[in-house]
């Protein structure tokens, strides 16, 4: 049995006491549960993950990371987990030695489940104001892949919108799928 010795005070600090595992993330002071992927969200996330994992280690650039893996960006009492995620080797530091992320990764892949507005909405806006430099949604459905790019305002500006096509101008790197 597990004692908690304070009272969480955020959502975030109940995040914390949760058991590891726990299918949920916080977004701006806000709890959410999460149900267990579908299928076609799962194979479209491996797809997307193993060919950004034989690029980035072809290039020797930095670490791509798939789901579940908590990223913490306290600032904004919330904490995440990105279906894919890239971290430069410039941004390495951001991986601290509890085994987790805090800060803003490079680039985030978030593949559509139920809680559509979530991620469409919500997650962008916090990816946005995180400072995550590229940010892909990608149906499982149609396989269409919605790009964004911070631009020079911070602010992020829809790059493409395509069907089977994820194009990654921070990585220089394309394919079809």
């Amino acid at each position: 049995m597990t004692f908690v010795e304070q009272i969480p005070k955020t959502a975030l600090d109940v995040f914390r006491l949760l058991p590891e595992g726990t299918l949920c993330e916080v977004i701006d002071n806000v709890l959410y549960r999460s149900p267990a992927p579908k299928y076609n969200h799962q194979r479209l996330t491996g797809l997307i993950y193993s060919r950004l994992v034989n690029h980035i280690e072809k290039e020797s650039s930095g670490e791509v990371i798939i789901s579940p893996f908590d990223v913490y960006l306290e600032n904004l009492l919330s904490a995440v987990q990105p279906d894919v995620l890239y971290i430069s080797n410039e941004n390495r530091s951001i991986l601290k030695e509890d085994g987790f992320i805090h800060g803003a990764p490079d680039l985030i892949v978030e593949v559509l489940s139920i809680d559509i507005k979530r991620d469409k909405v919500q997650k962008k806006s916090l990816y946005e104001r995180a400072g995550v430099k590229e940010y892909f949604i990608v149906n499982p459905n149609d396989n269409t892949v919605l790009a964004y790019a911070l631009n020079n305002q911070s602010s992020y500006e829809l790059v493409y919108e395509a069907i089977g096509h994820f194009k990654s101008a921070l990585l220089n790197f394309e394919f079809r799928f």
